[in-house]
């Protein structure tokens, strides 16, 4: 039934009708009516908040089985990055904002679109899928192979007369390159693989993935503060450079008002979002700083090649 209606749906377009799969639809259906439905009162947000982790690690879980390849959780992380826009410049109450508030908003939301974009479009340049493997067929029948197919991707290998080889793309690799199942295809320097971009981050996009995070993250912070600081009533906290920071100080009567309730779930639902993005940037700066990647720490393969300051140096010039 499921691949019936999967079938079936379709929309108009140039040349022909084009065929919309249920995972490319279901992430902004979902995103857009859990949000209604947590708007509607306190204890509507509190259930529909603490089912939004609970759903998308059920579904990183599920769909790993059946669809490792799916677009869901990228699509998920667009419309939410649209959805909050969208929300800032209808729902919350411009009045009570400056407009250089508001343009380093969209700014950052702008900055952290192209970074993850880049980081999207430079996975390709990742894979190793011009060296093949090759050995010499005689050498092979008779035993006489000189070249050794290792699987170690330890910079430091001790192994000095073999080259580099993945048994399951059959192809010569640098070192630290690891084979992505995700993926089917060797990754140069890989990191893991991002379900929210579908595609792998490794040494030619890692720079544009982290950028994307420190950018969303400070975009998210941004627009929660804005957001409740103009639906509750606003406290100043201090004041630095001629700008006073305030917090929220009174959000109890945020559900008597629709429009002021959806901006204040948009708020707690960017501050969600910043918390795993701020989880992800600590981890990010702790392999960095030690030299290694997330696959080489998940393996055991970490060693401290250089000190802090050097590998961060490394990182930023892309090596």
């Amino acid at each position: 039934m499921l691949l019936t209606f999967q079938d079936r749906l379709r929309i108009p377009w140039r040349g022909g009708a084009k065929q919309i799969t249920v995972d490319n639809v279901l992430p902004v259906v979902l995103l857009v009516s859990l949000q209604l439905l947590a708007a509607l009162d306190f204890y509507c947000c509190l259930v529909v908040f603490a089912l939004i982790p609970l759903l998308l690690a059920y579904l990183k879980r599920f769909l790993g089985r059946v669809l490792p390849k799916t677009k869901f959780f990228a699509l998920w992380m667009f419309w939410s990055g649209i959805y909050l826009v969208a929300l800032f410049e209808l729902a919350v109450p411009l009045l009570e904002l400056l407009p250089e508030e508001n343009v380093a908003f969209v700014l950052l939301m702008t900055l952290s679109f192209f970074c993850f974009y880049k980081t999207n479009q430079r996975a390709a340049m990742n894979h190793i899928c011009q060296v093949q493997y090759k050995e010499d067929s005689s050498s092979m029948i008779n035993g006489d192979s000189q070249t050794s197919i290792l699987i170690s991707d330890r910079e430091d290998s001790d192994e000095s007369d073999g080259r580099l080889a993945c048994q399951i793309c059959r192809k010569y690799v640098p070192p630290r390159t690891y084979h992505c199942k995700v993926c089917g295809t060797c990754i140069i320097k890989q990191d893991h693989h991002s379900v929210w971009l579908n595609c792998c981050v490794g040494r030619s996009n890692h720079r544009y993935f982290l950028g994307g995070c420190v950018f969303s993250l400070l975009a998210l912070w941004l627009f929660a503060n804005l957001a409740l600081t103009s639906v509750c009533h606003p406290t100043p906290i201090f004041t630095v450079f001629g700008v006073t920071v305030m917090l929220p100080d009174d959000c109890t009567d945020i559900f008597f008002q629709y429009d002021i309730a959806l901006s204040f779930t948009g708020a707690v639902y960017a501050l969600m979002m910043s918390v795993f993005i701020l989880i992800s940037l600590l981890k990010q700066s702790c392999f960095i700083s030690r030299g290694c990647t997330g696959i080489e720490w998940q393996r055991d393969e970490h060693v401290n090649r250089r000190n802090c300051l050097v590998n961060w140096k490394m990182f930023c010039m892309g090596q």
